[in-house]
C-alpha cells in the first residue's frame, strides 16, 4: 500500500468532502498543487408554466411512442426506418399537439394529455404516416364498444380485383388497423389480399379466409361477416380512436404508405387546463424570469 510523506490530510487529496471536491493540478510552473472546488447547495430548477407546458406535452407524445412503436418505426415515406422514422413522428406530432393547446387549452381540443406521471397512451388525432401511397376513402374503422373495420368494394362483385382497386389502387399491400383502447394501450390489425387466389371469384362469408389473410399480434377477438360488397371485420376492443394505413408496393422491392392519422372521437381524455396544473413547478422570482 502507498504511503504519503507527509501523511494524514496534509498530502493531496482527491474526492469529495462534505460539499467540496479535491482534486490535484499543476499551477502556471507545472508544479503540483490542490485544488478544491465547492459544490452549489442549491441547484436552480425554475420548472415555470411554459417550462411544464412542454414538459406535458412531450410526456404525451413519449407515452404515443412507447405504444405505436412497432408501427411508427417505418411509417414515414423517404426518412431512414428505426429511431430517424419515430423522431419524425415526435417532431410532426409535438407540433400538433402544441397547437392544439394553445389553441384549446379547456374544450374542442383534439388530443387528450398525460397527467404527471401518468402513463399509457391517451387518445387523440395522432399522426400516424405520411408517404406516397393514396388513402383510399373505402376502408373506415369505427370507435366506442367494439371496433368495426369496414372494408367496402364499389364494384358489382365483391372480388380481389374490386377489392384490390378500391382499396390497394390494383397494387399488392395491406391494410394495417390501428386502435387507441380504453386502457391506453394500442392495437393493430392488419389485413392482406392474396396474390394467388382467383382474382374475379366472388366472395362470400364461407369463402371469405381463402382470399384475405387477418393477422391479430394483440389476440383481440375478431368476427367477420360479409354482406353484398361489403367485408365487416368486428372487434371486442374498447376502442377510444382508430385510424388505418394503407401500404403498397413501389414496383422497386420497396414500401409506400399513406397519410394517416388516428379519426374523430368523442372522448379524448385530459385538457391542457385539467391536465398543466398537476405538473410541479418551482419557485423562481418574477425578476428572475418566474411566471406572475
Amino acid at each position: 500500500m502507498a504511503k504519503s510523506k507527509s501523511g494524514g490530510t496534509r498530502s493531496y487529496l482527491r474526492g469529495r468532502i462534505a460539499s467540496d471536491v479535491y482534486s490535484i493540478g499543476r499551477d502556471s510552473a507545472g508544479k503540483k498543487q490542490q485544488v478544491v472546488r465547492s459544490l452549489a447547495e442549491q441547484v436552480k430548477n425554475p420548472q415555470t408554466i411554459a417550462q411544464m407546458r412542454g414538459r406535458m406535452i412531450m410526456s404525451t407524445v413519449m407515452q404515443a411512442v412507447s405504444a405505436l412503436a412497432p408501427i411508427i418505426d417505418h411509417s414515414f415515406d423517404n426518412v431512414p426506418n428505426g429511431q430517424p422514422s419515430i423522431s419524425e413522428f415526435i417532431r410532426r406530432n409535438y407540433a400538433l399537439i402544441k397547437a392544439d393547446v394553445a389553441a384549446n387549452p379547456s374544450e374542442s381540443y383534439s388530443f387528450g394529455l398525460n397527467k404527471y406521471q401518468e402513463k399509457g397512451i391517451r387518445n387523440g388525432k395522432y399522426l400516424l404516416s405520411d408517404g406516397k401511397a393514396l388513402q383510399s376513402s373505402f376502408a373506415f374503422p369505427s370507435f366506442g364498444d367494439g371496433a368495426d373495420m369496414t372494408i367496402q368494394c364499389r364494384g358489382e362483385v365483391l372480388n380481389l380485383a374490386n377489392l384490390k382497386a378500391d382499396c390497394l389502387h390494383g397494387n399488392n399491400g395491406y391494410l394495417t388497423f390501428v386502435f387507441i383502447l380504453s386502457n391506453h394501450k394500442a392495437a393493430f390489425v392488419r389485413v392482406h389480399f392474396s396474390n394467388t387466389a382467383d382474382q374475379s371469384t366472388a366472395i362470400t362469408a364461407e369463402n371469405l379466409n381463402q382470399f384475405i389473410t387477418i393477422e391479430n399480434p394483440m389476440g383481440l377477438a375478431i368476427t367477420t361477416t360479409v354482406a353484398g360488397t361489403t367485408i365487416t371485420l368486428k372487434t371486442d376492443a374498447n376502442a377510444l380512436g382508430s385510424g388505418v394505413i394503407f401500404t403498397w408496393e413501389d414496383g422497386n422491392g420497396g414500401w409506400i404508405h399513406s397519410k394517416s392519422s388516428i379519426g374523430d372521437a368523442a372522448d379524448y381524455d385530459w385538457s391542457a387546463d385539467v391536465a398543466l396544473p398537476t405538473y410541479p413547478e418551482g419557485t423562481e422570482r418574477f425578476l428572475n424570469g418566474g411566471e406572475l
